[in-house]
């Protein structure tokens, strides 16, 4: 194999590793920063969402006759009030009595989700005075969620406050970000390609130089012959 060939497998072959090398390491930080974003987005929206709810139904949370109330403002089937708050943040919003939906902008089949309750291990959580931030399944699809607790003037808990970016949205982003870390890591691989042309042509040319070039060579010394 010649010098040039070998030469190029060579810096192609460093150049590949190193393109995937970086490349790889470039999407698993995107897509953990997509992750954390996603986070701080669903609990930063969820305190945006009480203080809505705070302004547009001012008073404390209660329960009467069965059915969750704030001030004087009933929030069974409160349609306006989760409406608003999801075109606001372009989240869902569900808010809870106890562990079940009494008012969300979440609709499947044309009707909103209502009545349907939420997973026992957000419940388990959330009802305790805990708030539950992470990935959950919210009918049939993977939400990242947060979940604070509803608390009537005594303290005690009565409900759950719920907002969740949807999945779909992370996974869009990951992809997005993938394709141009992708793309990025080909265009780094065509340069280092480019250079190992011209460092393999120098190279190669200057190998060619010294086959071709004429060896001198020293004659031996010229020994006198001294006379018998």
């Amino acid at each position: 194999m010649r010098l040039k060939t070998r030469l190029t497998v060579f810096f192609v072959g460093v150049a590949l590793i190193v393109s995937l090398a970086v490349g790889i390491v470039i999407i698993r930080d995107m897509q953990i920063q997509i992750e954390v974003a996603i986070s701080e987005k669903a609990r930063s929206d969820l305190a945006t969402a009480l203080e809505i709810a705070d302004y547009m139904r001012p008073g404390p949370w209660h329960i009467e006759h069965g059915e969750l109330y704030k001030g004087r403002f009933r929030i069974n089937d409160d349609n306006e009030l989760v409406d608003k708050i999801g075109r606001l943040t372009d989240d869902t919003v569900t808010i809870f009595l106890n562990n079940t939906r009494v008012a969300t902008n979440i609709i499947r089949d044309g009707n909103r989700v209502t009545g349907t309750q939420a997973a026992d291990y957000v419940t388990q959580t959330v009802l305790a005075g805990g708030i539950y931030t992470g990935e959950a399944e919210v009918i049939g699809i993977k939400y990242q969620t947060s979940y604070a607790p509803i608390k009537n003037d005594a303290g005690q808990i009565i409900g759950m406050f719920y907002i969740g970016v949807s999945k779909n949205f992370a996974d869009q982003l990951k992809h997005s970000f993938t394709a141009v870390a992708i793309l990025s890591t080909r265009i780094a691989l065509l340069f280092a390609l480019a250079a190992t042309c011209f460092i393999s042509v120098d190279a190669w040319s200057t190998a060619s130089v010294n086959r071709t070039s004429p060896r001198w060579t020293t004659p031996p010394p010229h020994k006198k012959e001294t006379p018998p």
